[in-house]
């Protein structure tokens, strides 16, 4: 599936603003693109709404028959990995732009998770978004939002915050 934008759960009608449609947009583009040539079959369904506990995203579907070739697992995951959702777009320019802006290092930022089942011929793999690192009893949480041309820095961090909320319900009890 493509995944992306996020909006605090509410119950009725959800409105999404043009800069999420567009995180999703990029996501699902970005994964058709790198699938050429090593999926057959690609089927994209709508774009809907998912929700992932107290948040709201945008979701596709995404199918397809993966090509019988050894290694294909390992491939796939170098091919889609890191999605616009982690490095943004385009893939090169991004990720320099945040190694050399951010000044610290990711460490658990993303990667995938998910088990990888008879002898690497079967997986359900997703993309990690959030992590935490708990050392020494201290918390380090992972966080981040999409930008775009459309982000406010202030929308931005409400977003982030909002992401925030289910590392915040694990550490809660240990408070």
């Amino acid at each position: 599936m493509a995944l992306a934008g996020t909006q605090p759960y509410t119950e009725g009608e959800v409105v999404w603003r043009q800069k999420e449609k567009d995180e999703q947009y990029y996501v699902t583009e970005a994964i058709l693109e790198n699938l050429l040539g090593i999926v057959e079959n690609v089927k994209v369904g709508p774009v809907e709404n998912h929700r992932a506990g107290t948040l709201f995203h945008l979701r596709a579907h995404i199918e397809g028959t993966l090509k019988n070739e050894p290694g294909m697992l390992a491939k796939i995951t170098r091919i889609l990995h890191p999605t616009p959702a982690v490095c943004g777009t385009p893939q090169g320019y991004s990720r320099d732009f945040i190694v050399e802006s951010e000044g610290y290092p990711r460490e658990f930022y993303t990667g995938f998770v998910g088990p990888i089942e008879d002898n690497g011929t079967s997986a359900s793999l997703m993309v990690n978004l959030r992590n935490m690192r708990i050392k020494d009893n201290v918390a380090r949480a992972f966080v981040g939002g999409g930008v775009t041309i459309d982000s406010d820095v202030k929308e931005e961090w409400k977003e982030t915050q909002n992401k925030m909320q289910t590392m915040l319900q694990v550490l809660q009890p240990m408070l």
